[in-house]
C-alpha cells in the first residue's frame, strides 16, 4: 500500500510538471520539480526531462524560414552557356574533334555565319573527305550562298559515298525541283519513299511535283495531307494545303490557315492568306481583323493597308478608305494602286480635283492603268455635264 502511494504521487507529480512544461510557458516548473526530485531522485528527473525536450522539439511545428526579400535574377545565378562556347572548350583540348567541328558548323549554319561555318567543314573534309553528314553541310552551306552547283556536287559525292544516306537525296531532290528539273526530282523522292515510306519531307516534295510538274492539285493535296498526318506541325505542308485550298475557294483552307495561326501566332503571312481567303469569300469583318493584325506586326505592310482600304471602299466608308489608302502611299509613294484606290474615294466623296491628282499621278507610274483612265473619262464627262 506505501509503495503503490508513492508510485501515485510520482504519477501526479509527473503529470504536474509536463503540464507545466508543455502548457504553461510563463510559470516556471520549479514546484514540480522539487517535487519530482524528492521522490524520483536527481539522476531520474534530469533523464526525464532531456527525453520531454526532445520530445517536445520534434513534435512541434516548423517554423517558416523566411525567404530573404531578393531579386529572382540574383538570387539565383542561372549560367547559361552558348552551345559554340561549350564545343569550342572540346575543340580546344581536341582540335581535330570532326562530331564537334560538324556540329559547330551545323550551329553557324543556323545562325548564319557562313564563314565560320564553311572554315570548320573544310577542316573536316581535309582530314575525311568521305564523311557524309559534313558533305551534305558542304552543300547546305554553298546551296545558301547561291553556289547551286558546288551544292549538287557536294551531294551528289555524298550519294556516292553512302547511297542509302536519305537526307542529301532529299536534299537533290529539293535542288532539282527548284532548277525544274522534274523527272530527275521526282525519281529521288520516288526512292526515298521506297527506302522510307513515312518519310513526311519526301512525301510533302511528291506534292509539289504533282503541283508543279503535273498540274494536278487534287493529288497534290493528298499527298500534304500525307506529310501532315506523318508530321502533325510540317509548317510548309500546311501553308501549301491552306494556300491551295484558298485558290479554289474551299472553305477547308480555314482548317490550315487556323492551325498555322495555332502553331505560330507571330507570324504575319498566316494572317494575311487567312485574310485573304475571307476577302475572297467577302467576309469583311474577317478580312479587317486579319489584315489589322498584319499591320500590327508589320506596320510597313503596304499590301495589308491596301486591303484594308479596299474593304472600307467595299463597305462604303469612303473617307476611312481614303486614309488606308494614304497610308500605304506613305510607305510606298510609287504604288499605282494605292493611288488609284485613293484617288477613286475623293471621287465619290466629290472632290474631283484631287481624284484627278490621284489618276493622272496613277498613269505617271503606269500608263495602261485602265482604272485610272476611266476614272479620268468620269471627271472630264462630269465637267462637260455641269459645264466648267
Amino acid at each position: 500500500m506505501v509503495r503503490f502511494r508513492s508510485y501515485l504521487e510520482r504519477f501526479f507529480a509527473l503529470q504536474l510538471l509536463i503540464r507545466t512544461i508543455l502548457f504553461d510557458k510563463k510559470a516556471p516548473p520549479l514546484g514540480g520539480a522539487f517535487f519530482l526530485v524528492h521522490f524520483w531522485g536527481m539522476r531520474n528527473l534530469v533523464l526525464f526531462v532531456f527525453t520531454m525536450l526532445v520530445l517536445v522539439r520534434c513534435g512541434a511545428p516548423e517554423q517558416p524560414t523566411k525567404t530573404p526579400d531578393v531579386n529572382t535574377s540574383e538570387s539565383i545565378a542561372v549560367s547559361i552557356k552558348d552551345p559554340i562556347d561549350s564545343i569550342n572548350n572540346v575543340l580546344r583540348d581536341a582540335p581535330n574533334d570532326l562530331d564537334a567541328l560538324e556540329y559547330r558548323a551545323s550551329l553557324y549554319l543556323k545562325r548564319q555565319n557562313l564563314k565560320y561555318a564553311a572554315a570548320d567543314i573544310a577542316a573536316v573534309l581535309e582530314l575525311d573527305s568521305s564523311r557524309t553528314k559534313a558533305l551534305e553541310l558542304w552543300g547546305d552551306i554553298s546551296f545558301a550562298t547561291n553556289q547551286t552547283r558546288q551544292s549538287r556536287d557536294a551531294w551528289v559525292r555524298c550519294m556516292k559515298e553512302d547511297p542509302n544516306y536519305v537526307p542529301c537525296r532529299l536534299k537533290m531532290a529539293q535542288l532539282y525541283h527548284v532548277v525544274t528539273e522534274f523527272e530527275k526530282s521526282a525519281a529521288l523522292v520516288d526512292e526515298v519513299l521506297e527506302m522510307e515510306p513515312s518519310n513526311a519531307e519526301a512525301a510533302y516534295l511528291k506534292g509539289l511535283l504533282m503541283r508543279d510538274a503535273l498540274e494536278d492539285t487534287t493529288r497534290a493535296l493528298d499527298w500534304f495531307q500525307k506529310a501532315i498526318d506523318l508530321k502533325p506541325d510540317y509548317i510548309e505542308a500546311l501553308d501549301m494545303s491552306g494556300v491551295l485550298y484558298s485558290s479554289l475557294g474551299n472553305p477547308l483552307a480555314l482548317g490550315y490557315f487556323n492551325r498555322l495561326i495555332e502553331l505560330q501566332p507571330d507570324i504575319r503571312v498566316h494572317f494575311y492568306n487567312r485574310g485573304m481567303f475571307y476577302l475572297g469569300q467577302q467576309n469583311w469583318n474577317g478580312a479587317l481583323e486579319d489584315f489589322t493584325k498584319c499591320t500590327q506586326l508589320d506596320p510597313q505592310d503596304l499590301e495589308s493597308f491596301f486591303n484594308i482600304g479596299y474593304v472600307h471602299l467595299q463597305l462604303q466608308l469612303y473617307a476611312e478608305a481614303r486614309q488606308y489608302f494614304t497610308q500605304a502611299l506613305a510607305i510606298q509613294p510609287v504604288n499605282h494602286r494605292a493611288l488609284y484606290g485613293r484617288g477613286y474615294c475623293f471621287e465619290l466623296l466629290g472632290d474631283l480635283p484631287n481624284a484627278e491628282a490621284d489618276y493622272r499621278q496613277a498613269l505617271s507610274f503606269n500608263p495602261q492603268h485602265r482604272g485610272s483612265q476611266e476614272g479620268l473619262g468620269r471627271i472630264e464627262r462630269a465637267r462637260a455635264q455641269s459645264g466648267q
